[in-house]
Parts: C-alpha cells; sequence; structure tokens
C-alpha cells in the first residue's frame, strides 16, 4: 500500500533551478549577464540537457532572458521595472494586512521571534546585520504577512514574483532602518491597529523602493561613464 503523504523528491531539474536561482540573487550571476550553459554545466557537474531545462523554467519565472540562437541571460531589471514590482508588492501586502487583521490571525509566536530577533539585532555589526536583515525581510514579508493572511489566492499570486521581489530588496540594504520599520509594523500588528500597520508597511516599501531605484540608477551611470572614457 502506498504511504498517505509520499515525500517528493526533488528531480534533477530543480535541484539544478534552485542552485542557479540562488546565484541569480546573491548576484553571484550578475545582471545581464550571459549564462555559459557549458562552463555551468560543468560547474555543477550536470549534463546540458538539464540544465537548459532548469534554465527555461527560469525564463518562465523570469530570473533569466531566453535569446533565440544567442542564449540565456540574467534579468536586467530597469528602474521601472523595479518601481512596478515594489508597487505591486505593497498592493499584496497591504491586503495580507488587512486580511490578517479582519480575520484576527496573527501569528503571535511569530511576532513574539521577529520581535525578539529586532532586539538582538541592535548590538549586531553593520556586515551581520545586512545578511540577519535580509532573512528577517523574507520571514516578515512572506512568511508573516503574504503566507500569514491564510488567503491561498494571495499566496499563489505572490509565489509567482517572490523571486523578483527578492531580487529588488537585495539591490540595496539599509539595514538599520529596515530593522525599525519592521519593529513599528510588528507593533501595529500586535495592537491590532490596521491603519497605523499600512501606514508604516507603506513607509518602508517606498524608502526601500526610492534606495533600490537610485541605486540601479548609480549603477547605471556608473557603466555609462565607464563605456564613456574607453
Amino acid at each position: 500500500m502506498a504511504p498517505k503523504n509520499p515525500v517528493v523528491r526533488k528531480t534533477l531539474v530543480d535541484q539544478v533551478c534552485s542552485l542557479i536561482r540562488e546565484r541569480i540573487l546573491n548576484f553571484e550571476l550578475k545582471p545581464g549577464e550571459k549564462i555559459e550553459v557549458q562552463k555551468l554545466a560543468q560547474e555543477l557537474s550536470v549534463s546540458q540537457t538539464p540544465l537548459r531545462e532548469a534554465l527555461q523554467k527560469l525564463a518562465e519565472q523570469g530570473l533569466v532572458v531566453s535569446k533565440p540562437y544567442v542564449g540565456y541571460f540574467v534579468i536586467e531589471l530597469t528602474p521601472t521595472d523595479v518601481e512596478e514590482l515594489f508597487d505591486l508588492r505593497r498592493a499584496l501586502e497591504v491586503l495580507a494586512v488587512e486580511y490578517i487583521i479582519k480575520k484576527d490571525c496573527i501569528d503571535r509566536e511569530h511576532l513574539a521571534h521577529l520581535r525578539k530577533w529586532i532586539a538582538e539585532l541592535r548590538s549586531a555589526s553593520d556586515e551581520e546585520l545586512v545578511s540577519e536583515v535580509q532573512r528577517m525581510d523574507e520571514k516578515l514579508h512572506l512568511d508573516l504577512l503574504i503566507r500569514g493572511s491564510q488567503s491561498q489566492w494571495l499566496t499563489k499570486f505572490a509565489n509567482g514574483i517572490i523571486d523578483l521581489i527578492k531580487l529588488t530588496t537585495r539591490l540595496t540594504m539599509n539595514p538599520r532602518a529596515a530593522c525599525r520599520e519592521h519593529r513599528e509594523i510588528i507593533e501595529a500588528l500586535a495592537a491590532k491597529d490596521l491603519e497605523r500597520a499600512v501606514s508604516a508597511l507603506t513607509a518602508h516599501l517606498e524608502r526601500a523602493k526610492k534606495e533600490a531605484i537610485s541605486a540601479l540608477k548609480g549603477g547605471e551611470n556608473a557603466a555609462k561613464t565607464d563605456s564613456e572614457n574607453t
């Protein structure tokens, strides 16, 4: 008799997909960079067939661009892309906050963990803060808000752009500001204050959006200057 809850093993393509995704999100593969299929296949110790299948999946998810007869490239977001992704994220997360408070389904244990985490980071170095706040950002925005909204449709919709959202937030990181803003969002949720929670969340995402766009434009200007000087 087959088990009621069989373990689902990740296929080779899924494993390769995860490895490439992490390289893109960590900027080990740079925005706009051509992905050298043969070289990457050797690095990952796989044949080119599962690698190409993985790249095609990532292209469907928006992290990779497939150019016929040319090859695969890491997505290179424009300032307009970043602005629209942040605006979409704000709409989704504000709705998630509304659902959480309306349903009174806030995860108090998760909330307490985040509050303790933020307090512990007060004595952290700047270098430690960056990686910790990246992790916290996903725990708060994706787990506490999106998945915590208990809306299957909201969660499914957000899952379609989660990797792109991660990419935008990693363009720039102001960890100390993020900690202050996260604390304000958490306290508002704990108090079930919808207006305050939405205001804190909106201010947080607007600040992050402006900094991400500024960082992206700064990179574009630097690249333009370099090309003009060569």
